[in-house]
């Protein structure tokens, strides 16, 4: 009897089921929203023009930072600093 009982409360603590579960649902869910709901082709429009301004705009920052860090790194390789006073030259 007790066998039987306990039996029951894990299947319904059984937290890998229960998220099985929710996984089956949220997709079933979604598209059916997507059936039901499609979205309109002005905020898609929308949505893929954002998204390839903000990949453009991602781009070029790392090109121009890569760009940078080169130049540091080449300044650095080569040892070239910026020089106050001419070597020779007499303090006045």
């Amino acid at each position: 009897m007790m066998v039987e009982i306990t039996s029951h409360w894990n299947d319904v603590t059984d937290k890998e089921k229960w998220a099985t579960r929710r996984a089956s649902f949220v997709a079933k869910l979604s598209a059916t929203k997507a059936v039901w709901f499609p979205p309109k082709p002005e905020a898609t429009a929308k949505k893929a023009g954002a998204t390839a301004k903000k990949a453009t705009k991602r781009a070029t920052r790392k090109t121009t930072s890569g760009a940078k860090k080169r130049a540091t790194a080449a300044k650095k390789a080569t040892g070239t600093k910026k020089v106050t006073q001419p070597v020779g030259a007499k303090k006045a």
